[in-house]
């Protein structure tokens, strides 16, 4: 079964809210001493928490290219930030054009969909 690439960005979406309720900034400091890693990774796990990582910083970038109501719009859908007001009752429309945007924008930053 084939899913198309605003369903893909949706899962994406879904996977980057939980990504940005548990982000934290970086000290510096490894939370592992240097011991036996390589190249700075010591398991596959890591590997692909870098590569996770990667891709919800380049959404998150890609986010933050769309127009100031677009960026509510996801903001809200996905619990990121839900102070939001959409007087004119224009949310779902308002969505659509972000999902459409950001598959164009996720697309050019080499996000596969």
């Amino acid at each position: 079964m084939q899913i198309s690439e605003v369903e893909a960005l949706i899962l994406l979406l879904e996977d980057w809210a939980q990504w940005q309720s548990s982000y934290r900034t970086k000290t510096g400091f490894n939370s592992r001493s240097a011991g036996f890693s390589c190249a700075g990774l010591s398991t596959f796990e890591d590997m692909c928490h870098q590569s996770d990582n990667a891709t919800m910083e380049t959404i998150d970038s890609a986010i933050d290219d769309l127009e100031p109501a677009q960026r509510a719009a996801i903001n809200r859908k996905y619990g990121v930030c839900s102070v939001f007001r959409f007087p004119r009752n224009n949310f779902e429309d308002t969505l659509i054009l972000a999902h459409d945007r950001l598959v164009v924008i996720c697309k050019r930053k080499g996000v596969v969909l």
